[in-house]
């Protein structure tokens, strides 16, 4: 009962069907069915009666559905019955007992080579090993049965009978880690501005790469310590971006157990985790900035000169006096530039709690890219501002620091200028805030799905490039001539090897 049990389980055809459904569900999952989708979405595109059955037969999740896996399984099921059903008798074709001396039955085998030579035995024995090596065969075993008979047997390539068993080995290393990694697999996405950690991802909806609410906690941190953009230096592509970088840290108990740089198409390994870059955006945050403070009232001197002499400009009633007036503008536009660049500076760096100036300390209350749109900084519309606390004369309150002149001189007047503070600061250059968009996978049977196919790769070079031979030589002596007689056995391309050996023979004998 039992042997017919693992006869049906290992039937050819049975896991040739099993492969076509396999084979049937994966195109239907990786090509014709969006996987992951909402409900809404396979009605919207298939309609009510497809979305129906898409649903309730878990089309939407192919990979991931009971019945796929069960074809796994049923798949190295197959593949471990067929192996027990049908290894032991090839097994013991090749490395059972077998008679090494020539044997009747083959002497009178239609295809035994038959040769008669007058040369004496020790001579003709010498060119049978010769022969043998010729069509290569490295040893040769000598059954000597009286003085006027030798036997010579000759084998090679019994493990090329091996080559099915290593194969079904390999085919089932791969299922079972096909099977771990759609059981206990996960894959999901984090964004992670610079210089935060997350521990912890999105996962995805199942069958797709859309992040759902679903939180999956790592065993390590992922500490973004900088992110950067390549960008093309050719002139067709002049500021396109080339690439995302993220140069990041693993910290695992508090300490950094590995540090890499992840890139488009070159993620990072670790314990089994693979770390891909799929995203990037900005945060809306300035991730440093240059800041310029000047003195109120020498800059207002500055811009009432200019609109004085732009008002004297327009009334000007020649040449002369115009070319005078132009010249007072650009000396004047001169001593703007050294106004500003003589001024003092600050840096200010994201995550600074205060900054410092003149001995006074100002404390950083909020900063944004775009104070007027923060939507439209992902499309590299800024209108930074920094807001922060000073103190000044005992009293404290507000200072906006903005980029734009305009800007930056009405919101002095309206929050700074009633305190006395002399000063006005502007953002000069200032760089954007990103955030890195992080996939993490795992998959635990990923190294045996590794290396079931360096083992099925072993199985078919030992199947299809090593072939099993046996030949066997009779030689006896009649008295007047030397009678050999030559049979072989071929596993596979029994006509050329037969035919290889009539053709180097004759060279011999």
């Amino acid at each position: 009962m039992l042997k017919k049990i693992v006869s049906i389980l290992g039937n050819v055809k049975l896991g040739v069907g099993y492969l076509i459904a396999l084979a049937l569900l994966s195109v239907l999952g990786s090509t014709y069915i969006k996987q992951g989708e909402t409900y809404v979405t396979y009605y919207k595109e298939y309609g009510e009666f497809f979305a129906k059955i898409i649903w309730m037969t878990y089309l939407n999740n192919v990979f991931h559905a009971w019945y796929y896996q069960l074809l796994i399984v049923l798949v190295a099921v197959a593949v471990i019955a067929a192996t027990i059903d049908r290894f032991p008798s090839i097994y013991k074709t090749a490395y059972g007992k077998v008679e090494k001396k020539m044997t009747e039955g083959l002497q009178k085998k239609p295809s035994t080579i038959k040769i008669s030579t007058k040369e004496d035995i020790k001579t003709v024995f010498d060119k049978m090993v010769s022969f043998l090596q010729d069509i290569g065969f490295k040893k040769a075993e000598v059954i000597k049965e009286n003085s006027g008979e030798v036997y010579i047997y000759a084998e090679k390539g019994r493990e090329s009978r091996l080559g099915m068993l290593v194969t079904h080995i390999g085919i089932v290393v791969f299922l079972v880690g096909a099977f771990i990694g759609s059981v206990l697999g996960v894959r999901g996405q984090i964004e992670i501005p610079e210089s935060e950690k997350a521990d912890y991802i999105r996962k995805y909806r199942e069958g797709s790469l859309v992040p759902g609410d679903e939180i999956y906690k790592l065993p390590f941190e992922i500490y973004v310590k900088r992110f950067w953009l390549d960008f093309y230096d050719s002139k067709e592509f002049a500021g396109a971006v080339k690439s995302y970088n993220s140069d990041i840290d693993i910290i695992e108990n508090g300490k950094v157990v590995k540090n890499g740089i992840v890139k488009v198409n070159e993620p990072i390994d670790y314990n089994g985790y693979r770390i891909f870059q799929t995203s990037y955006g900005k945060t809306g945050e300035m991730k440093e900035a240059d800041i310029v403070v000047v003195e109120y009232k020498k800059l207002i001197d500055i811009i009432e000169k200019s609109q004085l002499l732009n008002n004297q400009l327009a009334q000007a009633k020649d040449d002369q006096n115009s070319a005078q007036i132009e010249k007072q503008l650009r000396d004047l536009q001169r001593q703007t530039v050294e106004f500003f660049n003589n001024g003092k500076k600050i840096k200010y760096r994201f995550n600074e709690k205060s900054i410092f100036f003149d001995g006074n300390q100002l404390t950083v209350i909020n900063q944004t890219l775009n104070y007027k749109n923060p939507a439209l900084v992902q499309q590299d519309v800024y209108d930074p501002l920094l807001i922060v606390k000073v103190s000044y004369n005992g009293k404290e309150f507000n200072m906006p620091i903005a980029a734009d002149p305009n800007v930056g001189i009405a919101a002095y007047e309206r929050f700074v200028k009633p305190y006395n503070f002399p000063y006005i600061m502007f953002i000069e250059k200032f760089e954007p805030r990103y955030f890195t968009g992080l996939q993490v996978s795992y998959f635990p049977g990923t190294t045996l799905i590794w290396i079931g196919t360096v083992i099925v790769v072993l199985g078919t070079m030992l199947a299809f490039y090593t072939v099993h031979r046996r030949v066997w030589i009779k030689i006896s002596d009649n008295g007047q001539n030397r009678e050999v007689y030559i049979a072989s056995y071929s596993q596979k391309f029994k006509e050329s090897f037969e035919e290889k050996i009539r053709e180097t023979i004759k060279s011999y004998l």
